[in-house]
């Protein structure tokens, strides 16, 4: 399905599929909400970190910039759950019990995006896609390994 923005006018926007809100993008932040767990919200967001740096280096005609294999960190720090990619905070978690959560959606991120990035809505499609494309594929692995555990049995 694929990524419907809304702009509320005065420069914030939410991001739907279908009738479901998944996201916004105000200023240089871009949230996505809707997964189950903290440790789900810190993968999506690794993912979205991932696509976010290729992206920019395919625009800057640059390489991406290595980093260590493995999800973002978490430091909290009075109260807020932030991301952290070698110790420097690059986004935060949002959870049920901040305003940022839609209903039904219990986990999710924000990410920073940095200065040089020009185009906020262009960086929420690409986080959109990268994370639509992990979601797949996390799918095909679930069916993967339930149809071999139907075959040892």
């Amino acid at each position: 399905m694929s990524l419907s923005i809304f702009e509320y006018g005065d420069g914030r926007f939410r991001l739907f599929h279908g009738g479901r809100e998944v996201g916004w993008v105000e200023g240089r932040a871009v949230g996505f909400v809707g997964f189950d767990s903290e440790a789900a919200a810190v993968q999506a967001a690794t993912v979205a970190y991932d696509a976010l740096s290729g992206w920019l280096a395919r625009q800057s005609r640059e390489h991406a910039t290595p980093r260590r294999r493995g999800r973002l960190g978490i430091r909290t720090d009075h109260g807020v759950r932030h991301l952290t990619l070698g110790g420097v905070a690059i986004g935060r978690l949002v959870s049920g019990s901040t305003e940022r959560v839609v209903t039904g959606a219990s986990h999710g991120f924000e990410l920073a995006l940095p200065p040089r990035i020009g185009a906020a809505l262009s960086a929420a499609q690409v986080i959109d896609q990268a994370l639509g494309r992990h979601k797949q594929l996390r799918e095909w692995e679930s069916a993967d390994a339930i149809g071999a555990s139907e075959a040892v049995v």
